[in-house]
């Protein structure tokens, strides 16, 4: 009995030895992580502006108003993204008071821009999950243009839900005089729980889906949920850094807000890759050692 648990044991350090190992080693200099991420951060900082707009015009049909499509849309990003990033979008202010002149340019600029984000972010999962053979250009072309109007409703679902929590917040249980608004239990949970259940469908829907090879669910829901609580956690390191031990506004002045956004949207593009690594490398571990497993 206490042999057999111990050989269980052994072969599962083991399991996780070679996991880790492997994940390392790809991430490290097998993949060139660094400059995926690097490649995907260029064309998403392309593409941001263009989603931006597009939110803007599906929210506002939504709404009857793209004013208050604009609004609803700024908070949902200040709130979702570091603080330390938040004086980038006073930016894009003007581009909502604009919107009306850029507004053919930003769907043009969508339909290019948003077909070359999804082609890096495609090339890196290809490579990450070891895909042979690459999706023939007119299927890459249409899974792009199908990709950029699913962001944007995972968007919209999560301004829905965060919509509909502010509403059962001052929503008042008949007879017991209660509201969520007075848990603080339950506002933490749902303040945290939103944006990680947004994060993990968008994880998930890029490790599933994208890559030009069947992705099983377990291996992409490893990576989608690795990556959806690295990127909070990462979320709240990065503020620190930035508002207590970092000097880029005294560097850079008036770009430093840029500059912070730029580096942020890099350790986002990052983090989508290691995602990848950890269920891709679970596959190939699992695959390997399945044999010798209990």
């Amino acid at each position: 009995m206490f042999y057999s648990l111990y050989k269980a044991i052994r072969e599962y350090f083991i399991f996780l030895k070679s996991w880790f190992y492997e994940t390392f080693t790809h991430i490290l200099y097998k993949d060139n992580c660094s400059l995926m991420a690097g490649a995907i951060s260029f064309f998403a900082l392309i593409s941001f502006i263009p989603l931006f707009l597009l939110s803007i015009s599906a929210l506002g049909y939504v709404l009857h108003s793209s004013d208050k499509a604009g609004l609803s849309i700024f908070k949902f990003l200040t709130e979702n993204m570091p603080t330390s990033t938040v004086d980038t979008f006073t930016i894009l202010r003007g581009v909502i008071d604009k919107r009306q002149v850029f507004g053919l340019i930003g769907i043009l600029g969508l339909i290019w821009s948003g077909s070359r984000i999804f082609f890096a972010v495609e090339n890196s999962m290809n490579m990450v999950w070891r895909v042979d053979r690459k999706r023939p250009y007119w299927k890459s072309r249409s899974l792009a243009l199908i990709l950029v109007p699913v962001s944007v409703l995972i968007m919209l679902i999560s301004l829905s839900l965060t919509s509909v929590y502010t509403t059962a917040r001052s929503f008042v249980i008949p007879y017991l005089d209660f509201s969520l608004a007075d848990s603080s239990l339950i506002t933490q949970f749902f303040t945290l729980f939103f944006p990680l259940l947004t994060g993990f469908i968008f994880f998930f829907v890029i490790y599933k889906f994208i890559p030009y090879r069947k992705v099983e669910n377990l291996y992409a829901i490893v990576g989608a949920i690795f990556a959806s609580v690295m990127w909070e956690i990462t979320k709240f390191i990065f503020d620190f850094y930035i508002l207590n031990l970092a000097q880029y506004r005294k560097i850079y002045g008036p770009l430093a807000a840029i500059i912070i956004t730029l580096l942020w949207i890099y350790l986002s593009a990052f983090i989508l890759v290691i995602g990848a690594e950890i269920g891709s490398n679970l596959e190939k571990v699992n695959e390997k050692l399945t044999p010798n497993r209990p």
